[in-house]
């Protein structure tokens, strides 16, 4: 063995890791006896298989900035004695369009993060009176896609009208809302189920199509909390599917794609709905985003008889100017499942919170 190498059996495998990391490689080299650094770099190769690289990234140079996501604590869910005369229901948070990192004159991160506490609190203040009637033991979460706001210009990423780039978008920015909201209705509900798709931000025409920023979103906050006890993570590739509630069919899509005609993207979706009826063999109910619109359901296809489409948490949307020649009403939907009645009450879920 050689002198270089004996060097390291001065300090711990584990604290050798750990120094690199904090971009104290040229300290901790002179601290071990080495005169010459890149001595030291050959050694730590030669005795533990390590290159410059695999332990600091860029070792020598600042380290890059590290993401924190907070810790996850969850209280034990407990259900309130209350005698109920209804059947149970599944209470459904229909959601999407969260564009996290866009600015305008009335949304930024901090605004973001305020409206993901807003669903919070408002979907509670629901499933309160609602539990007085009958049981309500768990939650859906139908996500179709659009959580952050992406990086492609041609979808008004462009210079000024975001924070950041995708990537801190989705690990400062989405995850850790999300991570938080989710486990704050753990303690509230016996079971969450979230189920996501993807939407078209975050996305390029030439990548492959799982290349989507949501997918990537949905990936971390499965690995983040989807081990929870009573948290499910549902990732579904495809841009539609049909997901299960009771023995209810939902088709859940983001909608992207279909024209608006003077504004109005309801006879696309009609037409849409209709065909995508036929093709996945019959469907219950849909559920769709993308156009920044709340539509609480009703008839849109003689073949489905009840369709809903959420808002967006964005305010002073220029997209939506443009596009549908209105401005968004930030808001979610919210809804009750019965085992045999199917929707049976529905809410908009206002993110913006009221003064006075």
């Amino acid at each position: 063995m050689s002198t270089n190498t004996t060097y390291l059996k001065k300090i711990n495998p584990d604290e050798l890791l750990r120094r690199f990391k904090n971009g104290e490689g040229k300290t901790l080299a002179k601290e071990l006896g080495y005169n010459q650094y890149k001595t030291f770099l050959t050694a730590v190769k030669r005795e533990y298989g390590l290159s410059f690289r695999d332990v600091s990234g860029q070792a020598g140079f600042p380290k890059p900035e590290e993401i924190h996501l907070p810790e996850i604590k969850i209280k034990p869910y407990k259900a309130k004695l209350i005698r109920h005369r209804g059947d149970e229901e599944i209470v459904a948070l229909h959601c999407g369009d969260g564009h996290a990192g866009k600015i305008t004159k009335s949304f930024d991160e901090d605004v973001y993060s305020e409206r993901m506490n807003e669903i919070f609190e408002s979907t509670m203040t629901i499933v309160t009176l609602h539990r007085n009637m009958y049981p309500i033991r768990k939650l859906w979460i139908p996500n179709d896609g659009d959580n952050v706001q992406g990086e492609n210009p041609y979808q008004g990423s462009n210079i000024g009208s975001v924070k950041m780039g995708v990537r801190d978008q989705i690990a400062k920015l989405a995850i850790p809302a999300w991570a938080k909201l989710i486990c704050r209705f753990r303690q509230e509900f016996e079971e969450v189920e979230f189920d996501g798709f993807p939407g078209n931000h975050g996305y390029d025409r030439l990548a492959p199509e799982t290349s989507r920023a949501d997918l990537s979103f949905y990936d971390i906050l499965r690995a983040k909390i989807g081990d929870k006890k009573g948290i499910t993570i549902n990732i579904h590739e495809n841009f539609g599917d049909i997901v299960r509630q009771w023995d209810w069919r939902f088709f859940i899509t983001h909608l992207d794609g279909i024209p608006c005609y003077s504004g109005v993207p309801l006879v696309g979706i009609n037409r849409a709905l209709h065909s995508w009826h036929m093709q996945f063999g019959g469907f219950d109910f849909a559920l769709g985003g993308h156009f920044h619109q709340s539509h609480l359901g009703d008839e849109v296809s003689a073949s489905v008889p009840d369709f809903m489409m959420h808002s967006t948490l964005v305010s002073d949307d220029d997209w939506a100017l443009k596009k549908l020649k209105i401005s968004s009403k930030p808001s979610q939907n919210v809804f009750g499942i019965h085992p045999k009645q199917g929707i049976t009450w529905r809410y908009r879920v206002r993110v913006v919170k009221q003064e006075g």
